[in-house]
């Protein structure tokens, strides 16, 4: 059996559109000299996003001392990138189905996507990668497997056959897929960021997460949100983990420049941005 291509090109425009307000917090981001009230004024356009943001700021991760009330206060005591990475994940999560299919658990899934996303930001940062241009790492890292969701959704017995593949014999899961359905949930991930007019760029490392070994000059961000999808899967125990760690391509290890096991001791700022991952799972 394969993955009917019209289903699943329907199957993504019923999917919720990417929020405006979401949106917008990219697009001043992106701008190296972005106004910090003009991100305050975004975020507090939206009810949604500004509960769940200050519920997390005043929440014991941060352990501030006195009440944070207002988006602005906000800003002031936990600083602008904290809190648009904040803001986009908690949007991008509240689109995701209450109830994942094909016995996929979504707080594992979560946890994974929420781990590549800032294992994706940390390592473009030790690479040099301009501050403004890490908030992309962060997104591809987040939304790498939104496709396995929306397929699961539309083959669910099949999906969760290919899933008890990969865990039997210790396969990639895009390599199940691919044998048991003829398609892979990258190809699915990155049909619905285009839905929602991400950039290329970033559809691109979407796409191409799982086959960087194909491509003729890898990007920084297709280097980072492999690496740190590996990492991820590496992290997660091995009863809960649905895709094996792929073999880093000679490509991707020359642009690191040290074994991957030693990647993780490097990362700056590691250990505080678990701490809130556990935090923001708890919203």
């Amino acid at each position: 059996m394969s993955v009917d291509q019209d289903k699943l090109e329907r199957l993504v425009e019923k999917m919720p559109t990417f929020p405006q307000s979401a949106q917008r917090v990219m697009e001043i981001c992106a701008d190296i000299n972005y106004s910090t009230p003009e991100l305050v004024s975004v975020i507090e356009k939206d009810p949604i996003i500004t509960l769940k943001v200050l519920k997390l700021v005043n929440s014991a991760y941060f352990g501030l001392s006195k009440k944070i009330t207002s988006i602005k206060h906000s800003v002031v005591y936990v600083g602008s990138n904290t809190i648009k990475n904040i803001a986009v994940a908690i949007t991008t999560i509240g689109i995701l189905p209450k109830v994942a299919e094909a016995g996929i658990s979504r707080t594992n899934f979560l946890t994974h996507s929420l781990t590549t996303a800032v294992l994706a930001r940390l390592i473009g940062r030790t690479k040099g990668v301009a501050e403004n241009e890490l908030t992309n790492f962060y997104i591809a890292g987040l939304l790498h497997d939104i496709g396995v969701i929306l397929t699961a959704q539309l083959v669910k017995e099949m999906y969760k056959q290919a899933i008890d593949l990969a865990k039997a014999e210790s396969l990639p899961l895009h390599i199940a897929e691919q044998r048991m359905l003829d398609f892979n949930h990258a190809e699915a991930s990155a049909l619905l960021v285009e839905k929602w007019q991400f950039p290329p760029a970033l559809v691109s490392c979407i796409r191409n997460h799982h086959r960087i070994d194909q491509l003729e000059q890898p990007s920084d961000m297709e280097h980072s949100v492999f690496i740190a999808n590996q990492l991820s899967k590496m992290m997660e125990d091995e009863a809960i983990r649905i895709s094996a760690v792929e073999t880093i391509p000679s490509v991707t290890q020359d642009w690191l420049g040290s074994p991957l096991e030693s990647v993780m001791d490097s990362l700056p700022d590691l250990t505080e941005e678990m701490s809130r991952i556990k935090a923001f799972m708890s919203l």
